[in-house]
């Protein structure tokens, strides 16, 4: 059984979750186009990566939740668009939050029917939608 909204807030908080969505820009010719977005998430990891923290385990299953509540949250995104998952994951230190240790896991969102098919207002709108979605799930954009 899944979390709850309350739940995944809950979670987001203790976690320091945070995502930002950035232009997914491809080369057509020599022309630069914007053909979605992308979406990474971000997962506050000092517990998890501290000397001692186990052999990996934590830090597992903290991308194992952070993959989980992403896809909580594009669950409707289907409909209109593709989403996909990066398969790469990383830690990183942003200055967005004072360079401690966080798990990243991005997605890309792109039109379903066309890969190289420019963003338009109407897909603006539904990415509207999506972030409405992250916020309702506890999720703060660019950091806590």
């Amino acid at each position: 059984m899944g979390r709850s909204d309350s739940e995944w807030t809950d979670w987001a908080r203790e976690h320091r979750v945070a995502y930002e969505i950035t232009p997914l820009v491809e080369m057509r010719g020599g022309e630069k186009l914007q053909v979605g977005f992308t979406l990474s998430f971000y997962a506050e990891a000092e517990a998890e990566l501290a000397p001692g923290a186990g052999d990996g385990q934590a830090s597992e299953r903290l991308k194992q939740e952070l993959s989980t509540c992403a896809e909580t949250a594009l669950v409707a995104e289907d409909r209109v668009a593709r989403t996909e998952p990066d398969p790469e994951s990383a830690v990183m230190m942003r200055p967005e939050n004072d360079l401690k240790p966080e798990v990243c896991l991005s997605w890309r969102i792109f039109h379903k029917d066309e890969y190289l098919k420019p963003v338009d207002d109407a897909d603006r709108e539904v990415l509207g939608v999506c972030e409405r979605r992250l916020r309702e799930l506890g999720l703060k954009r660019g950091h806590w």
